[in-house]
């Protein structure tokens, strides 16, 4: 089990939307700058008091409203607005980001302090996200204080954070609250915003320890937990039925608002520390199945990177930026990512309940699943797109430049112009003249010399002219089909007829090659043949089975199918 961001959300109420907080710096000449903007405040306090790590928490301290005597005393703007920044610099440095200074709150947090405290609209505070480095930081702290063994370590980050998550969760070292639930009228105002959170009742309620208070009580509560059963663990302390019981009121808008990064697995940051985030590792925390071997992260964080501090690094913070730009960058995209993972999820499930169920379910199963799924698309969309129209900016179409690959890319070559042959006629049928009835005598296949004089080649891969002869493959098998083809051999046997198609085909053959012929090294160059002829290289592709040849390519002649076995 682990602190994730829902606890972070459902405990403390921070904002995860927002930018990542870092890299932190100190602000040149911070401490003339902020005794500036505090003299005179509060009369009696002398000049600021500070370390070379940042000002000093006493001094601080003066500037608390009760110092200067409210809500007795009304107080000044200047007052107001200084009381402001000395109080969220404490709550910076003392609880949601603490370090082993104890006397001093560092300079780093000075600007955020001054920005939020100077601001008089909502839009001049820029929107960070604090919950997410509220939890980096508490990362980072835990791994720091299981290595370090010196007698003053301790754990840094967020320690309040530990200590609620831990009682919200086991019943170990935890206190009894009274009444055990929040009153339905406190904390309300009329804009509902400073409403409870489920951590509230452990920090705002009267709160009692047990009558048996121990002294180095490390070993009892390490004996606890080895006992602790798995029923006693709430793995899911905010449910509705926890939330209804405990707060009947209802809890802030923060708690549940940025719900969509609880399972990012987007790197967390806080200032040059960036952490992991393994939802795998605790499931059960979630409501899901948990493996006993859960899978590695992703895209895991590189050693290198979790190992940057600033000791002996002499980087501005322009540098840690380029150093950590991809993760701030992951960090932006991360409720996107995790709104499309619960898309693709909510895709397999649906369709693996139709694989598995009847082909027609019911129509209250299907509709639910489509307003799913139109529902996170609009959310989606909202979180990569524009959410106003103001922010679109309108491109006029001719303004656009002409595309570059129309200038860049020229044909090689002219188009090679193609001759459009004209039907053939049939051949004759056997009754008529010129057929093979009609003239009585037996004809002969062409031979191959036949076919090189007329200029065909045995492998050519121009496409051939139909010059009037072409098998009729849609007669059937039988006595039709053999006088066709008989017919077709007279055809050919005329000299007059040979002489007619050599010059059809001497023609044809110069229409295609009006243009200039290719460059040798092309695969398509032909040669001279020693006659006058033009050959092509003899290294060709076979034809492909499964096609007919045709009768100016050598090969065996096909086997007609025949009714017996052995025809």
């Amino acid at each position: 089990m682990a602190p994730t961001l829902e606890d972070v959300s459902m405990l403390l109420g921070l904002p995860l939307a927002g930018e990542p907080i870092g890299p932190l710096e100190e602000p040149v000449g911070w401490m003339h700058s902020m005794d500036a903007r505090f003299v005179g405040v509060r009369e009696g306090v002398g000049p600021i008091s500070f370390e070379a790590h940042g000002p000093r928490q006493a001094w601080l301290h003066e500037f608390q409203i009760e110092q200067f005597g409210y809500p007795d005393v009304p107080m000044t703007a200047a007052q107001i607005t200084r009381s402001l920044e000395a109080y969220l610099m404490w709550l910076l440095g003392k609880t949601m980001f603490t370090d082993n200074h104890r006397n001093t709150i560092s300079a780093w947090y000075i600007p955020i302090a001054q920005e939020i405290a100077e601001a008089t609209e909502a839009e001049h505070i820029t929107q960070r996200s604090w919950g997410s480095a509220v939890l980096a930081a508490t990362y980072r702290g835990m791994c720091k204080g299981c290595q370090l063994t010196s007698h003053g370590s301790g754990i840094v980050g967020c320690p309040l954070l530990l200590q609620l998550w831990s009682w919200t969760r086991f019943p170990v070292g935890r206190p009894d609250i009274g009444g055990g639930s929040w009153p339905p009228d406190e904390l309300y105002d009329a804009d509902r915003i400073d409403m409870p959170t489920f951590g509230s009742i452990w920090t705002s309620r009267k709160r009692h320890f047990g009558h048996n208070q121990l002294r180095n009580c490390y070993p009892a509560f390490t004996e606890q937990f080895d006992l602790l059963l798995e029923s006693d663990v709430s793995w899911e302390p905010y449910s509705e039925d926890h939330r209804d019981e405990a707060y009947p009121g209802g809890i802030s808008l923060m708690c549940t608002r940025d719900w969509a990064y609880w399972m990012t697995k987007a790197k967390i940051i806080f200032d040059i520390f960036v952490e992991e985030m393994s939802q795998q590792r605790v499931m059960r925390q979630f409501g899901m199945r948990q493996l006993i071997e859960p899978p590695p992260p992703t895209v895991p964080l590189p050693p290198r990177v979790h190992a940057y501090n600033r000791k002996g690094a002499n980087k501005t913070a322009v540098g840690w930026v380029q150093l950590l730009g991809p993760y701030i960058a992951g960090w932006a995209n991360a409720p996107a990512a995790v709104l499309t993972a619960e898309l693709q999820d909510d895709a397999a499930q649906y369709e693996r309940s139709l694989s598995a169920g009847p082909l027609l379910g019911r129509y209250e199963h299907h509709a639910s699943f489509t307003q799913r799924l139109q529902e996170k698309l609009r959310r989606i969309y909202a979180t990569i797109t524009c959410t106003r129209s103001s922010d679109v900016v309108e491109y006029r179409a001719a303004q656009r430049p002409p595309r570059p690959s129309l200038q860049l890319h020229q044909p090689r070559h002219s188009p090679r112009p193609r001759m459009e042959v004209p039907p053939s006629p049939r051949p004759p049928s056997p009754n008529q003249a010129g057929g093979s009835g009609w003239q009585n005598q037996q004809q002969q296949e062409p031979t191959y010399e036949y076919w090189q004089r007329g200029g065909f080649g045995m492998e050519q891969q121009t496409p051939m002219p139909n010059l009037g002869w072409r098998p009729r493959m849609d007669e059937p098998e039988g006595d039709a089909h053999m006088s066709s083809m008989s017919a077709s051999r007279s055809f050919w046997s005329s000299a007059q007829d040979q002489e007619e198609t050599q010059q059809m085909y001497q023609d044809w053959m110069s229409s295609q090659h009006h243009t200039p012929p290719p460059d040798s090294t092309q695969p398509t160059q032909y040669s001279q043949h020693e006659q006058g002829y033009m050959l092509p290289p003899r290294q060709r592709q076979p034809p492909i089975r499964g096609y007919s040849p045709s009768p100016f390519q050598a090969g065996p002649p096909l086997r007609r199918r025949g009714r017996g076995r052995g025809q």
